[in-house]
């Protein structure tokens, strides 16, 4: 194991390029070209690396190596539908933290305010195992919400809906998670189009 000062930068570091798609899918990662890339040992990156297999982030195929997970159209739509039932089972179920969402104005990008809009509507299960599956969903959708502003001009509108539907949640919310999701769906090969180019430069 690596020490921590170490570890969870490198680990932070591998993961956020993996979140935005820094590498196209199917790439392999070196653990030798990514410990020099970030100037750290070998031993760090392979524990980072290990830890990413767990959260489905990178894939391990023994003998070959790690790799970037390839995803096909259908496994892009099972995520996609996996991540609406969660949050519509949490708007079902919410409870107490309902009036504790909010709108993320810090976050930069279209792709961390739908990361952080979703996280909060499965805070409102009040179930912890909830709230983690879709932040890891969160992680693995990530760089496809990247390409969502470029794919669908109605993206930034899309999440703005979902926002106002807060206030008459249950029915505006379901119906506006629900399309959110939908339309996501029905332009899969044009996601999986984005993150086969990857943005490596």
């Amino acid at each position: 194991m690596s020490p921590s000062h170490v570890a969870e930068p490198t680990y932070e570091a591998i993961r956020q390029r993996l979140m935005v798609g820094f590498w196209p899918m199917g790439h392999r990662l070196e653990a030798v070209r990514l410990a020099e890339d970030l100037g750290v040992s070998m031993t760090p990156v392979r524990d980072s690396l290990n830890r990413l297999v767990g959260e489905r982030l990178v894939e391990l195929v023994p003998g070959i190596g790690f790799h970037v997970p390839r995803l096909t159209e259908r496994a892009l739509r099972d995520l996609l539908d996996l991540n609406l039932r969660l949050l519509l089972s949490a708007v079902a179920t919410g409870g107490p933290q309902d009036g504790a969402i909010s709108k993320e104005l810090s976050m930069e990008g279209h792709a961390e305010r739908t990361d952080a809009l979703f996280a909060q509507i499965a805070s409102l299960s009040g179930n912890a195992e909830v709230a983690e599956a879709v932040r890891i969903l969160g992680a693995r959708l990530h760089a496809t919400r990247g390409h969502e502003v470029a794919i669908l001009p109605t993206a930034a509108a899309d999440v703005e809906l979902i926002y106002t539907a807060l206030a008459s949640r249950p029915t505006g919310l379901v119906c506006a998670l629900t399309e959110y999701h939908e339309v996501r769906k029905r332009h899969a090969d044009r996601f999986l189009a984005g993150l086969q180019a990857g943005t490596q430069t």
